[in-house]
């Protein structure tokens, strides 16, 4: 230990933007908040008691820190040198060198919490279970959390190595990647959320100057100090913390820090890249290049702003943000969340039980196990166990391009074949269109490489599943004119596979690696005799 341990030692003030760039739900710790009255939502937002502003706990923020460095670093003993760590296995509890204030949230411009209606969809039939619907609050894209951070230096030493930790820990609020999820249903792509500024701010507590700036402040003095900061903070926090340890004439400290956050990111994790269009193949059995046929869309929703009393429902439109760094929102169609991910898990199931039954699998309880490993468990099922997907949608895709569409559509009584009487609704449908889409697939394998171009392949050919209403009168036909599959893998290149060349050029290189992945899919199905008594059993493993 340094003999300059005794010294009150360093304390960095961080402040950090983040601005949210998809629908997130943080809920309460209490079924009704106490500022606010009796109402048919089911699950509330969290809110501060006082004034009713939306809140990120202290012990949410930590949590969410504390998880992206355990997946940085891989290490629970580096996750407990900055995080703290409680009694147990013959160790001493130890502090976190970090404090966490909560954060309050504030609504961009023309955008504010609303009222969701959600649902749940079976995967298999692509319906909403019976009686499973709720009410819920939402905070749109573009609300934004001010971050304030301290972390404690006691030992000067530690400083290099507590800095790179804080830097790793708030890496994933970035931009690249999958990034931090705040919230509820992060899977079906909310609670994206990105760190637009951080500014830092060094204080040796030895020295008196910088002790009475700390302690000599109040709370909302320092926050607001923090806050003003901002304005010309950098947009990643290694950047802030190697000028401000330059400007304290740590050079030495400040090249440490830059050389440890810049080392590679060993995680294993894959992205499958779509572009969904609102449309059909003319010819499904040609390149990906054919004519491509709009089609309608219909993910229902609420009517607002001028189509309010116009219509009885519309696509669903959800705020967009233009730019994170500056704010600011529009307001965009978009494909769908759950939706979206009920279609395309959705088919991942039915190509997992079509193959298991043409190869003759016995054990359908092990297929089940592997495919809730990367989809999720039913927990609706009483024997089910809870798991999340490891197959995660981003962030909602936004819809460009297209046209609103009015239709008008009437109920036929089914005997005499006329129009029922006051059985007439309006919609506003949603006609052509492409969406960029990204699912995340974390530490891969070859099987579910190759259900992914199983799944892109029935997306690019013909498109038997549909996503949202109206799917017995032809809406909600997408079809995927772009698709590709890349795999990250530490400091190695990312390598990438066109899943369309895949499907539409078999005597190409991208068409023989995806054989390898289906036949690694297949070797996973497929019975094989068992060695001792002659029946069958499953090969691969499953999780």
């Amino acid at each position: 230990m340094s003999a300059r341990a005794d010294r009150p030692g360093v304390l960095w003030e961080i402040t950090g933007r983040w601005c949210l760039l998809s629908d997130t739900h943080v809920g309460a710790a209490q079924v009704v908040p106490r500022h606010a009255a009796q109402s048919d939502v089911d699950l509330h937002l969290d809110r501060d008691p006082r004034t009713g502003a939306p809140r990120l706990r202290a012990t949410t923020l930590a949590g969410l820190l504390r998880h992206g460095l355990a997946a940085r670093v891989g290490d629970p003993a580096r996750v407990s040198e900055l995080f703290g760590a409680a009694e147990g296995d013959g160790r001493a509890p130890r502090a976190s060198a970090v404090e966490i204030d909560d954060a309050f949230g504030r609504l961009p411009e023309g955008a504010g919490v609303a009222v969701r209606t959600g649902t749940r969809v079976d995967p298999a039939a692509g319906t909403v279970l019976p009686g499973l619907l709720w009410q819920w609050e939402v905070l749109p894209a573009g609300t934004v959390f001010v971050v304030h951070l301290r972390l404690r230096v006691a030992v000067p030493a530690d400083e290099a190595r507590l800095l790179t930790l804080m830097a790793l820990a708030v890496e994933g609020v970035g931009g690249a990647g999958p990034g931090t999820r705040v919230g509820g249903r992060t899977g079906r792509g909310h609670g994206s959320v990105r760190a637009t500024h951080w500014a830092v701010r060094r204080l040796d507590l030895g020295d008196e100057h910088d002790w009475f700036a700390h302690h000599g402040r109040s709370w909302e003095e320092r926050w607001r100090a923090g806050e003003d900061a901002l304005a010309e903070a950098s947009a990643d926090l290694s950047v802030a913390l190697a000028r401000e340890l330059r400007a304290k004439d740590r050079a030495g400290t400040a090249a440490h820090l830059a050389a440890r956050v810049a080392g590679p990111d060993r995680r294993r994790r894959a992205e499958l890249r779509l572009v969904l269009a609102v449309a059909e193949r003319t010819d499904p059995l040609t390149a990906p290049s054919g004519d491509l046929r709009p089609g309608l869309l219909s993910i229902g929703d609420a009517p607002t702003g001028d189509r309010l009393g116009e219509v009885d429902r519309a696509h669903r439109e959800r705020p967009v943000v233009e730019d994170p760094d500056k704010g600011g929102v529009r307001i965009a169609p978009v494909l769908g969340d759950t939706a979206l991910f009920a279609l395309v898990k959705r088919i991942a199931a039915r190509s997992v039980r079509d193959a298991a039954e043409a190869l003759g699998d016995a054990d359908p309880g092990r297929r089940q196990a592997w495919y809730d490993h990367w989809w999720g468990a039913d927990t609706g099922a009483r024997e089910a166990v809870p798991r999340p997907s490891r197959v995660r949608l981003r962030t909602v895709p936004v819809i460009t391009g297209g046209a609103v569409l009015t239709a008008t559509r009437m109920t036929v009584d089914s005997l005499f074949g006329d129009a029922v009487d006051g059985r007439l609704f309006t919609d506003d449908l949603q006609c052509g269109g492409v969406a960029e889409v990204v699912f995340d697939i974390d530490d891969p394998d070859d099987a579910i490489r190759g259900l992914c171009a199983l799944v892109v392949r029935d997306l690019a050919t013909v498109p038997f599943d549909t996503v949202g209403a109206g799917a017995g009168v032809g809406h909600g036909r997408v079809s995927a004119v772009r698709a590709e599959l890349v795999t990250i893998t530490g400091d190695r290149a990312p390598d990438r596979v066109d899943l369309l060349d895949a499907s539409f050029a078999p005597d190409g290189a991208d068409a023989e690696v995806v054989r390898g992945w289906v036949a690694a899919l297949r070797a996973l199905l497929s019975p094989e005799p068992d060695r001792e008594d002659g029946t069958s059993r499953g090969k691969g493993g499953g999780p």
